[in-house]
């Protein structure tokens, strides 16, 4: 089981962002969550990369129950996950390529997989030729992309995506999408937050809709497993 949540709830001070949630996550599921603004989407990633903390319930990834992993693993921790941020969280001193290559040094990668591995995932999120490019010198959209290219290029067990489609095109966003679903075939479980409803029909995958921070459906096409 790639993820377990059971009677998870989130409560700032004032207000209850998540209430009694309660799911499971297959290795290698790609699952959307979706709902209005402010239903608790963000949240429950935030909750799943230990950003935040529940206020009660229990959450499990890879089997760790994640109120154990103290502070000084926390590191540990997200260096499993890939992270896809509304906001980029980018270094605007370093080239795309170094910032992409980031991971991928933490993790202790030979130079020689480095060079090999970022260019390939530029290239899967349309920018290829772009290795020297400064984020100030990208789009918004650009930049965007170049976060999801940070997020993939190390193979991740995890990637949780926070409106990663927001300053995209539609024809992009499905490409996105689609290289999203592709990570199954490495053993990579999806968790990606997203309130565009004609993307999630046309991408026909597992759904975890949220109402004022409850869970009020998790559908799952017929297709689910094509």
């Amino acid at each position: 089981m790639s993820i377990r949540f059971e009677l998870v709830s989130k409560r700032f001070e004032d207000r209850e962002a998540l209430g009694d949630i309660s799911f499971m996550v297959e290795p290698g599921e790609f699952v959307f969550v979706t709902g209005h603004s402010g239903a608790g989407k963000s949240t429950l990633l935030k909750l799943l990369a230990l950003i935040e903390r529940p206020t009660a319930g229990i959450i499990e990834v890879f089997g760790e129950r994640l109120s154990k992993i103290p502070r000084r693993q926390l590191a540990r921790y997200r260096r499993q996950l890939g992270l896809v941020f509304q906001d980029h969280r980018l270094l605007m001193d370093r080239s795309a390529f170094e910032n992409v290559a980031l991971p991928l040094r933490l993790d202790g990668y030979s130079e020689e997989a480095i060079a090999r591995r970022v260019p390939t995932a530029l290239a899967q999120v349309g920018l290829g030729g772009r290795e020297r490019a400064f984020p100030a010198q990208l789009s918004t959209g650009e930049q965007q992309r170049l976060g999801i290219a940070r997020a993939v290029v190390a193979a991740p067990k995890l990637l949780l995506a926070d409106e990663p489609t927001g300053n995209l095109d539609p024809q992009l966003a499905v490409e996105i999408m689609e290289l999203f679903v592709s990570l199954k075939s490495q053993g990579t479980t999806v968790v990606v937050a997203s309130h565009d409803l004609p993307l999630i029909q046309k991408i026909r995958r597992r759904t975890i809709v949220l109402e004022r921070g409850r869970q009020i459906d998790d559908f799952r096409p017929e297709d689910a497993h094509a």
